[in-house]
């Protein structure tokens, strides 16, 4: 599979105690699946429409599903957080960005 999901959270405040959920119900799903690297879920909060918006990886798509997120796009990395899964999950998906 490698469609991703993705879910709007609300503002920076109403997206606060989703964002906690997800962590909360993604870490038995990422253990039991034997915490792959490419299991993770991204986050990026848009200033404009004011709405953070998370990204479920393919292989995060059980998370996804509990949390009503729809099929999307691989997001581009502009802007774009890891809220949950292993580091190494940037170097699968986002290569190209520079961490510092």
């Amino acid at each position: 599979m490698s469609t991703w999901f993705s879910a709007d959270l609300g503002d920076g405040v109403a997206a606060y105690n989703p964002s906690n959920q997800i962590q909360e119900v993604f870490m038995p799903l990422f253990a039991a699946a034997g915490c792959p690297k490419d299991m993770a879920v991204f986050s990026r909060y848009d200033l404009e429409k004011n709405v953070v918006t998370v990204y479920f990886t393919p292989s995060a798509h059980l998370t996804g599903k509990i949390f009503k997120a729809v099929p999307c796009e691989k997001p581009s990395s502009d802007g774009i957080s890891l809220l949950v899964g292993e580091a190494g999950s940037w170097d699968i998906f986002f290569p190209e960005r520079n961490r510092l």
